[in-house]
């Protein structure tokens, strides 16, 4: 049911099995890099500044073996005075909350984009912005983030940025996402289903032991409101597609990726709570 799901053929699930086993080897050994990777989070968001100050905080506690971070807040038209105060907050202590270890690239920016939203236009931009502006170290490793969204493990990031640079011909990284009751929101999108695409293990119950979640696993696309990409990768096919406003962007650039010769994966063991639609 899996390999009809991710269009596989019995061939292509020998190799993935072969090549999993060999991932889960290399990965279970993980040895400190040679150089870190400079990965930039990038986070549109309008008001519920609560909500986006927990995610950033909870960003900041990841542990950072394989990266440097920096974090990129797109700022689409807010006007409550508390994402005001937040915001002239964060930036001031961003030293502090950061846990004072800044360097070159290790910076908090923050774009205003008053804009009408458009999900990949936003996100374009700030990719236009970290990649050309002078005075800003280009990253390695993009991350694409909802604000509604909040990292409990510590090494979840660390281990996402450690497959995507490790390993050949990797296009987008995804995790599994989880509702607040430990439902699952994503695992993978499988194009065709539906409309356009879906999300085929939506509302099922998370079974941590399921041996399903102990491997990374290539699927057809993983979800824009998690998605992590090398730079070079995304700007090789053009970032998003504006046409596409606010749904579809994330799926259409998966299968760009997998027209360039790489593969979409997800980590189905790295969990990232997802609060959808509440803002």
């Amino acid at each position: 049911q899996l390999a009809q799901a991710l269009h596989l053929s019995s061939d292509d699930v020998s190799v993935n099995g072969k090549m999993m086993a060999a991932l889960q080897s290399q990965m279970a050994k993980r040895k400190s890099p040679n150089r870190k990777q400079k990965l930039s989070v990038i986070i549109p968001f309008r008001d519920a500044w609560k909500m986006t100050q927990n995610c950033v905080e909870s960003l900041i506690k990841q542990e950072h073996t394989y990266f440097d971070l920096s974090i990129c807040l797109i700022d689409n038209g807010s006007c409550e005075n508390e994402t005001k105060i937040g915001l002239a907050k964060i930036q001031q202590n961003w030293e502090v909350i950061a846990g004072g270890t800044l360097d070159n690239f290790s910076k908090l920016h923050v774009i205003r984009d008053d804009r009408p939203f458009n999900f990949s236009q936003l996100n374009n931009s700030a990719v236009d912005f970290l990649t050309s502006s002078p005075d800003v170290s280009k990253p390695d490793y993009l991350l694409f983030l909802n604000n509604d969204t909040l990292w409990e493990t510590p090494n979840t990031l660390d281990r996402l940025v450690y497959f995507a640079s490790n390993f050949e011909h990797i296009g987008a990284v995804g995790a599994t996402l989880l509702y607040s009751n430990s439902h699952v929101q994503h695992l993978f999108l499988a194009p065709g289903v539906k409309l356009a695409g879906a999300h085929p293990c939506r509302g099922i119950k998370f079974d941590r032991e399921h041996s399903w979640y102990s491997d990374p696993r290539p699927v057809p696309a993983v979800t824009g409101a998690l998605l992590l990409v090398s730079t070079t990768h995304f700007q090789d096919i053009r970032g998003f597609d504006e046409g596409l406003a606010t749904s579809c962007q994330d799926l259409d650039l998966c299968l760009k990726l997998q027209e360039q010769g790489l593969q979409n994966w997800v980590l189905p063991d790295c969990q990232v709570r997802h609060f959808e639609t509440v803002t």
